[in-house]
């Protein structure tokens, strides 16, 4: 995978993917926080639209985000957070891909799904 100067900002741990899908996790940071204290919302997409694409990729080449859709469920709170995520359908441009994010009890915090468009 080519240098992400973003990603290694955001410095996901556990960082897996393969076979249409991948995970992640991430520790809380103080500059991830909006003014309640909760994970900001910017930073929630910005994970979905890492691990679903980095669900995309696993099948090969590289991809760009055409669309992403995110619904936000709960303040997001605590000192971590897990996203997961897997390709749903896909052909030869367009792949199509669900990913949710949790918190550390396990509970849903965000959904998402993107569609990624092969580059190479």
């Amino acid at each position: 995978m080519a240098r992400n100067p973003f990603l290694d900002w955001m410095a996901p741990e556990d960082f897996t993917r393969g076979e249409g899908r991948a995970e992640l996790s991430v520790r809380v940071r103080e500059e991830f926080l909006q003014a309640r204290g909760w994970v900001h919302g910017g930073i929630l997409a910005s994970l979905l639209d890492t691990v679903m694409g980095s669900a995309a990729g696993s099948l090969g080449g590289r991809v760009v985000t055409v669309d992403l859709s995110v619904s936000y469920l709960r303040p997001a709170t605590g000192a971590r957070l897990y996203a997961k995520a897997q390709v749903v359908r896909g052909g030869e441009s367009l792949l199509f891909v669900e990913g949710k994010i949790t918190n550390e009890e396990g509970v849903d915090v965000a959904w998402g799904k993107g569609i990624f468009f092969r580059v190479g």
